[in-house]
């Protein structure tokens, strides 16, 4: 099924259904990614944890933790990455929406490199604690781990910001696809924050960025997948 979006004159205009297609597949994927990467290992030590825990975290589970990496940034980052361009191509023809579509293709290019970015960080760690290296360069790769995770973090907002922008503006999305995204921008931004900033209030502020994004890609691509079925 095509999904519309307003033209230059307020008309609907339809994308092309492979688009369409696109987007709630790569939706589904990201939530699976997601998902699927959350239940392979118990969650990392909090950012700014001591060197010695760090080490032996990925000492104790540094298998499972590249398999998680593979999941939650490889797949969902090449995931994104599809996302973010089937949203761009749907609004092609939307003359209004020139400005959105290039932050929505830009900030979501940053937070897609920034995955594979964080899967070659954790590629590293695997190869650095396979070969017994010390517990400085372990630290040393977690906190650029998660520096990457908060550049990624701050540009989903950004992406999420200016898909839901333009969702909102086009007919067949439920409203509740732009509640889910306009939600989720200061959660993101927060869980950001909390990925440099120091005190137990963050912790777990980190890791709401999980569930955050799965329900906005799940909502996005069930309501791109049954567009036309509600009204704005």
């Amino acid at each position: 099924m095509a999904v519309g979006v307003i033209g230059v004159e307020g008309a609907p205009v339809r994308a092309p259904v492979r688009w369409s297609a696109v987007a709630a597949g790569a939706g589904a994927v990201l939530v699976a990614a997601l998902v699927g990467g959350a239940l392979v290992v118990r969650a990392a030590p909090p950012p700014l944890s001591s060197r010695l825990r760090v080490h032996e975290y990925f000492v104790s589970h540094h298998d499972a933790a590249l398999n998680q990496s593979v999941l939650i940034h490889g797949v969902a980052g090449l995931a994104l990455a599809a996302l973010v361009a089937a949203l761009w191509r749907m609004f092609a023809e939307s003359a209004w929406a020139g400005v959105a579509r290039r932050v929505l293709l830009v900030a979501g290019s940053v937070a897609a490199a920034a995955s594979f970015f964080q899967l070659w960080v954790v590629l590293n760690i695997e190869h650095h604690i396979e070969h017994e290296v010390g517990v400085r360069r372990t630290d040393a790769l977690f906190d650029a781990l998660n520096r990457a995770c908060a550049v990624k973090l701050v540009a989903l907002a950004v992406a999420v910001a200016a898909a839901t922008w333009l969702l909102s503006k086009s007919p067949g999305f439920r409203r509740s696809v732009a509640r889910v995204g306009y939600v989720a921008v200061p959660v993101l931004l927060l869980a950001a924050l909390a990925l440099v900033a120091k005190g137990p209030a963050f912790r777990t502020l980190v890791w709401l960025w999980v569930p955050t994004a799965v329900v906005w890609a799940g909502a996005t691509a069930a309501s791109i997948a049954g567009g036309g079925q509600s009204t704005l």
